[in-house]
Order: C-alpha cells, then sequence, then structure tokens
C-alpha cells in the first residue's frame, strides 16, 4: 500500500524501512504502519459486507474507512501515518520491551484521523460540500467511526479488563472535546488577525490532543501508573504540536498553498507577519489577500516565507519545542531501544523537510 510501510528505529533513528511485519532483533526495531493498516482495511471490509443489526450504518463505516485508506496511499502520506502509527507502539514499549500490545492504540489513532480529516475537508470546502451527493452519509458514517468504531476497537482490546477500557474510552472522550475546541479556535482565526498564542492553542487541540491521545493510551496500555500517563499525554500533545508546524510546512514544500488560497492562520505566517515593520506588514497582508485567486501572489509571499534569514528566525522559535521533547523522553527514561525511538521520531519529524532549517540543532 505504501512505498516504505514499515516503521523502524535502528541506532536511534527512525526511519521507514520495507518490510510488512513486525519483529524485533538486537538494535533493530521493527514493527509495521501497512500491519495496522491492514488490520484497519480488514476491519472495513467486514463492516462493508454486514447485514446484522445497524448493517446500514456498519456498510456506511465500511465503506468510509476503505476510501480513505485509499486516498491515504494514492497521496503518498507514507511518513505521516508511519508518525501517527509509531507513537503509541513507541511509548508502550518504552515502559514494557514489548510494544505489540499498543496495536489497538495506533488503530484508534488512525480512525480518529479518518473522522478528523473528513470534518476538516468539510470546512474547508465551505457549505457547498454538504450538498454534495452523499455527504449526508458519509457525514454520518464519519461521526459513526468517530463515536462507535474507535471505542469499539479499544473495547475488544480490553474485553478482560473493563477499568482499562473505561481509561482508553476517557482519552478518546477527552482528545474530542480537546481536539473540538481547537478546531473552533482555528475557524475564528485568520492570519492577518490572529495573534502566535491563539494558534498555538488551536494547535494544542486540534493536533496536539490527538497524539496526546495516543501517547496516553501507550502508556495506559503498559500499565504505567496515572502520572506516567499525565506525563505521556502532555509529551503526545507537544509532539502533535510540531506535527503541524511541519505539516504546514508541507503545503508551502508542496507548492499546493492550500493554507495560502484560504488564508489559514498557521504559525509560521503569523509569526512571520507578526516579525515585519508596520509598512511591510501591509504589504505582506496584501499579498496575503491576493493569495485566494493569484498564482502569483502565492509565489511571492511563499518566497518571502522561505527566505533563508527568516527561516532560520523561525527555526529558533521552535527549537524550544523540539528540545523540550527531547528533555522529556530523557526524564521519561525506560527500555533503551524505544527511548531512542522516541529521539529518532522527534528528529524524523523535523528533518521530513530540511529545507526549513528545523532540524538545525544549532
Amino acid at each position: 500500500m505504501l512505498k516504505n510501510p514499515a516503521v523502524r528505529v535502528a541506532g536511534g533513528r527512525f526511519h521507514t524501512g520495507p518490510d510488512g511485519g513486525g519483529h524485533m532483533t538486537e538494535g533493530t526495531l521493527t514493527w509495521s504502519s501497512a500491519g495496522v493498516l491492514r488490520r484497519l482495511r480488514e476491519l472495513g471490509a467486514g463492516l462493508a459486507a454486514s447485514t446484522g443489526p445497524g448493517g446500514t450504518a456498519d456498510r456506511a463505516m465500511g465503506e468510509a474507512l476503505t476510501g480513505f485508506l485509499d486516498r491515504i496511499a494514492g497521496r503518498g502520506s507514507g511518513p505521516a501515518v508511519d508518525g501517527i502509527v509509531a507513537l503509541p507502539f513507541l511509548v508502550h514499549g518504552m515502559y514494557s520491551g514489548d510494544p505489540a500490545a499498543a496495536e489497538p492504540a495506533a488503530m484508534a489513532h488512525v480512525l480518529w484521523w479518518v473522522s478528523a480529516r473528513h470534518l476538516d475537508d468539510l470546512s474547508d470546502t465551505g457549505p457547498g460540500a454538504f450538498a454534495a451527493p452523499g455527504a449526508d452519509r458519509d457525514l454520518l458514517a464519519t461521526v459513526g467511526i468517530a463515536c462507535h468504531l474507535s471505542a469499539t476497537v479499544l473495547d475488544q482490546a480490553c474485553r478482560d479488563d473493563p477499568a482499562r477500557a473505561l481509561t482508553l474510552r476517557q482519552e478518546l472522550s477527552r482528545c474530542w472535546h480537546r481536539a473540538i475546541s481547537g478546531q473552533l479556535t482555528d475557524l475564528a482565526t485568520t492570519a492577518a488577525t490572529a495573534t502566535a498564542e491563539e494558534v498555538m492553542a488551536g494547535y494544542r487541540g486540534k493536533t496536539g490532543a490527538p497524539y496526546a491521545m495516543a501517547a496516553a493510551m501507550g502508556a495506559a496500555l503498559a500499565g504505567c501508573r496515572p502520572a506516567q500517563v499525565d506525563l505521556l499525554r502532555d509529551f503526545g500533545e507537544r509532539f502533535g504540536i510540531l506535527r503541524q508546524v511541519v505539516n504546514d510546512q508541507r503545503d508551502i514544500a508542496s507548492r499546493r498553498y492550500e493554507d495560502l488560497r484560504n488564508g489559514t492562520a498557521t504559525y509560521m505566517v503569523v509569526r512571520y507577519l507578526e516579525s515585519l515593520s508596520e509598512q511591510e506588514r501591509a504589504v505582506a497582508e496584501k499579498l496575503l489577500v491576493g493569495s485566494a485567486d493569484s498564482a502569483a501572489a502565492r509565489d511571492e509571499f511563499a518566497a518571502r516565507l522561505t527566505e533563508p534569514g527568516w527561516l532560520r528566525a523561525f527555526a529558533g522559535t521552535v527549537k524550544p519545542l523540539i528540545d523540550g521533547l527531547h528533555a522529556t523522553v530523557d526524564e521519561v527514561g525506560g527500555v533503551a531501544e524505544y527511548v531512542a525511538g522516541l529521539h529518532g521520531l522527534i528528529e524524523e519529524t523535523v528533518n521530513l523537510y530540511p529545507e526549513f532549517l528545523l532540524g538545525s540543532r544549532g
């Protein structure tokens, strides 16, 4: 499905490898993003063929899930999916030495993104999206995946441990509550009016919350104490913020410029505007407004946003976040291979687009 589906950590470096199975060998830890996606595809196929009670809802959810998996394969979203899948496995392995039992958390994390990305696409497209053929069915299927299917996966994983099942359900509920809050904050801001603090508040919810959930679930499934779960939840939230910052850069690196077209208040754009003098900002804001309809305006604004001096300055503002994540991993400690794996995951994330200089460790 994905070009390089298996996640591998070797010598503290996180990268993708070609094999589809999960195993552990001396000095090298592997598990399979493709394996998690395969399990989800099997789940989707089973739901799509359902004829029992609730079969209509099952079939809609199964088709929505399968469609999502097809789309991420077509978009080349392997690195993004690897990061989604990897976090709960690494957290669990750090405490237990054996990450396999974190698979339900990885599945729930992917299912969360199935729902969230569909809802995000609807909000980006605007009112017309709700009038499209099949839109009502797709929306209800997405709600079913968010509210029912994710919880079912977690419940089945904890059939013999109701207390742990409740803990995982609470993590799922907390994630949705905070993510909705973050998304509403995002919808209420524009690049020209938002502050960097407001953008971060939105990121903390809309992307920080699901990664917080994934890390906390990995810790809970490993049998960690509540204080340890809290610490890993906070780590996951901050890691999710970093992932959002990098995702914003993907929009520029790919020249899709969707955020520029929409006037989205990304952290990078808002920080750039805040760095300018009043006169310079007026010119930049005019270009940003023009980006809605003008390819030339988008190209010009992107060129300003990727000027090396500014990129170095922006990397400096993100460095405390990156350093703080590494410090937390060292503080938590645990099984050395998985500690190295979490460090590697952070470094892999900041180096996805090296031209943006986030990986510079100056």
